[in-house]
């Protein structure tokens, strides 16, 4: 089984973080790689701004649309993200 780590340099931008990652999996995906992963922090880099402003469930939006690139290359895609927590910590 071929694993691909995906070393990408995440931004302040969730969406534009999204197009790395759809990048990076058809990349591996295409490699034969079956399992994809991303850093901790592909959601928001670190730093980028405050976490809490773009925390979601695991449900959400964002990670609903990383699974869809999963499927479609079929492939596992393991990618951090941040999610809401109590008092509003993530």
């Amino acid at each position: 089984m071929r694993i691909a780590a995906a070393q990408i340099l995440s931004g302040r931008d969730p969406a534009a973080n999204l197009q790395l990652v759809r990048e990076s999996v058809a990349g591996a995906a295409a490699q034969g790689a079956r399992i994809v992963v991303f850093p901790e922090a592909t959601m928001r880099a670190f730093g980028a701004g405050r976490l809490d402003e773009i925390a979601e469930p695991l449900d959400g939006p964002w990670a609903s649309r990383v699974a869809e690139v999963a499927r479609e290359h079929g492939v596992v895609v393991v990618v951090g993200m941040f999610t809401p927590g109590d008092g509003g910590r993530v």
